[in-house]
């Protein structure tokens, strides 16, 4: 009977152990990224960047910075590129902050207000480019001559097969370029991921555009609906590990027409519940407060997430301001590492 009560009590101290632990999701990832694009035109000097940010952020993608054509040529500014690189590396001083270099493909003309025959032409210039045999060597030269540690394809949008088989060709055939010297990462929207498992090997990184839509209150980008479409996305034969979930520092009115607000701009006119209302069009739109970046930030770490990514970095309040977008990261990896 003793022996009987015994192992009782050591089952009900089990389990009072293990629902009182801290608990750790098993899944999450060992270095977790907190990733952010910076926009070139918002930087003309190390004074619009601060120091302590780079305490949260681990990756930089430069944005805006350069472009390629449908020759395969990739085409900068060089006092626009030598400005921003002196900027953010002044900032980051001797940090680790892995710097990748953002390539915006060409548009392609057309006078349709069709957005699918927009879509159409602008993949025939970048159908163009990826069959050139020229974009992986000169992409390769732009990395080593700026010393960036990688290249970020943001390619808005592929929508047809012929878009995808061109796009998915030139992936693999640039990481042989690149090998293991250099990482190589693309930027896409859940809707719109047919990465071949060829490409999917090639890229190290897919920061997944979940932002820009709005759930039928005319929020933007839930925590709810983000979720869902991660669900829905089923990571299309992408490890979770390589994906960075898109954290949208900005907001759309509720009936997405063509505004962006920075919530730096809008935040201490915001009510309670997120919502900004602007005047000047007379048009409301919903915020991801702190709080709501606190929750995607934790479902990333939790369900074992690559990392978050920031669109964009000059969006936010400083981080010593306790609304600060970035500091509710910082907290919540604090919190979980």
């Amino acid at each position: 009977m003793a022996a009987i009560i015994q192992m009782i009590l050591r089952f009900f101290t089990f389990v009072i152990a293990f629902f009182t632990r801290p608990f750790r999701f098993e899944g999450k990832v060992e270095n977790f990224k907190v990733t952010s694009y910076i926009r070139g035109d918002s930087v003309h000097s190390a004074a619009d960047l601060n120091s302590e940010d780079f305490d949260i952020i681990t990756d930089l993608i430069i944005f805006e910075c350069a472009t390629f054509n449908s020759k395969g040529e990739v085409e900068y500014d060089e006092a626009k590129m030598e400005r921003v690189m002196s900027a953010v590396r002044t900032v980051i001083g001797d940090r680790d902050i892995h710097i990748t270099l953002n390539l915006l493909g060409p548009r392609g003309n057309t006078d349709s207000d069709d957005w699918k025959k927009q879509m159409k032409v602008q993949s025939t210039e970048h159908n163009k480019a990826f069959k050139s045999g020229a974009l992986e060597r000169n992409v390769l030269d732009v990395l080593k001559k700026y010393g960036f540690d990688g290249v970020h394809f943001d390619y808005e949008y592929p929508i047809t097969n012929d878009a995808w088989h061109y796009f998915n060709k030139f992936l693999v055939s640039l990481r042989a370029y690149l090998r293991d010297e250099y990482t190589l990462g693309v930027a896409l929207s859940a809707w719109n991921v047919s990465l071949t498992s060829g490409a999917v090997s090639a890229i190290d990184t897919l920061e997944l555009m979940t932002y820009d839509y709005v759930d039928a209150n005319g929020k933007h980008a839930t925590y709810e609906d983000t979720v869902t479409q991660i669900k829905k996305l089923k990571y299309k034969g992408v490890p979770k590990d390589k994906i960075n979930i898109g954290l949208p520092f900005y907001s759309r009115p509720k009936d997405m027409s063509p505004y962006w607000y920075d919530f730096i701009d809008c935040y201490d006119k915001m009510n309670k519940d997120g919502w900004y209302h602007c005047d000047e069009i007379n048009k409301d739109c919903w915020f991801n407060t702190s709080e709501v970046i606190s929750q995607k930030t934790e479902y990333a770490i939790n369900n074992g997430f690559g990392g978050v990514m920031i669109w964009h970095y000059s969006c936010d309040l400083s981080l010593s301001h306790e609304d600060s977008l970035l500091r509710a990261i910082g907290e919540m990896v604090d919190k979980h590492y």
